[in-house]
């Protein structure tokens, strides 16, 4: 390659413009996708470009150039000396930025899901393997001006890399969107597909306008030379990127009713991809129509994908893929025979450029295709659910963004209901004002839940106070019974004290549960059960080894409202067993239980194998206080039923619902 210093130079401003381009896809990349992601992202731009170089220089430059070997892969130049004068080191250098944006390509569609070791892989497979092999079938021999790789001597043209470095960035991100699957919550298993929007449009135009001109670079530093083609390379490009912008924006206008800002970024580049092959070739009006069908055909692919549930972050494939291989059949439709230079018809032009899309696409996605799949069988590239949750940037590379920060004080409060936690405060962002302002609020609630606190502990003490007070007085009521039932000779008139003061204890018994407690709403039944059946059991001197008790009493807790009728009624059933259902020459056995049921009501069961109730008795009109009592009780205040069973004794079955707040208080209003 005999060049002048003038070319060199050239060439080497080119390869700076095409390194711009890595800004570019840091940009864009960031902006398109989520902030929890970002710097994930931006570490892989810069990432790859080490990893390509590095490869590049020991062996890719060697495979895509070296002397070939039947057409198929470079045999010379391994670890590249670079002390043979400034063409090859400028050729060097330009090369690297082709092969770096190729690798770059696949960072964007795999956005937000892959770990960033398996994009590791996925660069070295890429840029060491499957990118300079294909691109010696292309380009081999371009630096001398004869080519030899076995695509290139068949005629198959690509100019500046629409098919080499785009198509081929566009199938190994295709191949790798297939294995790793969509992000989380993308297509919902109902059939909606959820878009995923980006944290900052401008930055992503920004890097849309650093790509522009580093397409500037990118075809007209393809001439390797600073020739008469240049100015016409780089209008024909920048034309194209004009034309896929425009047709993309008023396409996307007319489907979606709206100017969508990321058609505009994606028909821009749709457009500079589809020029990349044919830039050389074309004239003015050919490069306008090649960019604006570029800009349609990206648009066509993002709804198949869309279509297939292939969740491409930034639109890489239909704008690398589905442009790049527009782009190169162009060539043959609108590429000037005299400049193609390849002795073929359109028609024979046209074959050999489908042809070449072909090889691409079997040695592109399906090498790289399958050679995922094994890995992710043995080492899964995707991160987990949880990771991709709190986002790339903390589980991938423990860096923390502001929005994080707040968040994770947010979730670490929410989870513990801390109120003293604040959120860390940036100044002079807005992520900052909002943190600053979300902590007024908390100085504001945790005054007032103070004050609050406060007042309920006062109040906790106001009813634990009531409840001790109730609970003594009752008992002094009870006292009193007990007193006259002792100055009284009739048989009768003791026997209704006692049973009075009996009544008088459950609800005593009750409020001293009550004021004992934690909870002053509710009582725990299965504990005040136990207690209040056994004061009976002592009341009426009965001993447990002639009356056995047995007692199945789930963990049940009941307000207060609920808690005094249920103990009356079990204070009356219990009191009629001892008294009346056994035989004083024989034993028996009294027993209750207490269950939720299914919907939502409670069962009490008290049951007795004594003698049993005559089957005349309707305890509706019976003339005992007791049986109304429990009647009464159940239907009025607690709006249930009472079933009996005389069998083998007696059985009372009482089914009722507790009453909901509201309609306690609703009742105490009426």
């Amino acid at each position: 390659m005999d060049t002048s210093l003038t070319d060199i130079f050239w060439v080497l401003i080119c390869a700076s413009l095409v390194f711009l381009m890595q800004a570019g896809f840091t940009c864009l990349e960031s902006g398109l996708t989520r902030s929890k992601n970002s710097i994930n992202v931006a570490i892989k731009n810069i990432t790859d470009f080490g990893i390509t170089t590095i490869l590049f220089w020991s062996f890719g430059f060697a495979l895509m150039f070296g002397t070939t070997s039947s057409g198929l892969v470079g045999s010379t130049d391994f670890i590249l000396s670079l002390d043979k004068g400034s063409e090859i080191n400028s050729f060097f250098l330009f090369e690297i930025m082709f092969c770096a944006t190729s690798v770059t390509i696949v960072s964007g569609a795999t956005a937000e899901r892959l770990r960033f070791s398996s994009y590791i892989i996925i660069s070295i497979i890429l840029a060491g393997l499957i990118y300079p092999v294909f691109g010696h079938w292309v380009w081999g021999g371009i630096q001398s001006g004869t080519l030899y790789g076995w695509l290139g001597k068949a005629g198959f043209v690509d100019f500046a890399g629409a098919t080499v470095v785009h198509s081929v960035g566009g199938w190994v991100s295709l191949a790798a969107l297939l294995v790793i699957g969509p992000r989380t919550g993308r297509f919902l298993p109902d059939g909606v597909h959820m878009k995923i929007h980006g944290s900052n449009l401008p930055l992503s135009v920004l890097g849309v306008l650093l790509l522009w001109i580093g397409w500037f670079g990118f075809n007209g530093g393809s001439t390797f030379a600073m020739n008469d083609q240049v100015a016409a390379i780089i209008t024909n490009t920048f034309l194209a990127g004009a034309s896929g912008t425009m047709v993309t924006l008023t396409i996307g206008w007319i489907i979606r009713k709206r100017a969508d800002a990321e058609l505009v970024i994606f028909g821009s580049l749709a457009g500079l991809v589809a020029i990349t092959a044919s830039a050389h070739a074309v004239n003015t009006v050919s490069a306008l129509v090649i960019g604006g069908i570029g800009g349609a055909v990206m648009l066509g692919v993002e709804y198949l994908l869309d279509y297939l549930h292939i969740d491409d972050a930034v639109g890489a494939v239909p704008v690398h893929l589905g442009a790049g291989v527009w782009g190169t059949l162009a060539v043959a439709i609108f590429g000037k025979e005299e400049i193609l230079h390849t002795g073929l018809n359109r028609g024979e032009q046209l074959l050999v450029q489908a042809s070449g899309i072909g090889v691409c696409f079997l040695w592109a996605f399906g090498t790289s295709y399958g050679l995922f799949l094994l890995i992710n069988r043995f080492f899964p590239l995707r991160v987990s659910l949880d990771d991709e949750y709190i986002g790339l940037n903390v589980s991938e590379h423990g860096a923390t963004t502001e929005l994080h920060d707040m968040f994770s004080t947010m979730n670490n409060q929410a989870r513990t209901g801390d109120m003293s936690l604040r959120v860390p405060v940036e100044p002079f962002t807005e992520v900052g004002q909002i943190a600053e302002r979300y902590n007024w609020v908390m100085d504001a609630l945790q005054k007032e839940a103070a004050k609050t606190e406060s007042s309920l502990r006062e109040k906790e003490l106001l009813l634990r106070e009531i409840h001790h007070r109730v609970k003594n007085n009752l008992q002094v009521i009870s006292s009193l019974l007990s007193l006259q039932s002792r100055s009284s000779k009739d048989k009768h008139a003791i026997e209704m004290a006692q049973e009075s003061q009996n009544r008088i204890k459950v609800m005593a018994l009750i409020h001293e549960k009550l004021y004992r407690s934690k909870d002053f709403a509710n009582v725990d039944f299965n504990d005040y059960i136990k207690n209040l059946v056994n004061d009976l059991f002592v009341s009426y001197k009965v001993s447990t080894s002639r009356i056995s008790l047995k007692m199945d009493i789930e963990n049940i807790s009941l307000g207060i409202d609920t808690a005094i009728p249920t103990g009356l009624i079990i204070n009356e059933l219990v009191t009629n067993c001892l008294k009346y259902a056994f035989r004083p020459d024989k034993d028996g056995e009294i027993r209750i239980s207490l269950r939720l049921l299914d919907n939502g009501k409670k069962e009490l069961i008290v049951s007795d194998n004594g003698v049993g109730l005559p089957d005349s008795l309707d305890i509706k009109k019976a003339e005992s206080l007791g049986l109304r009592m429990i009647t009464n009780l159940t239907e009025r205040s607690l709006h249930g039923t009472v079933t009996i069973n005389r069998k083998n004794g007696t059985e009372f079955q009482i089914i009722f619902k507790e009453k909901e707040y509201k309609d306690r208080v609703n009742a105490r209003n009426i």
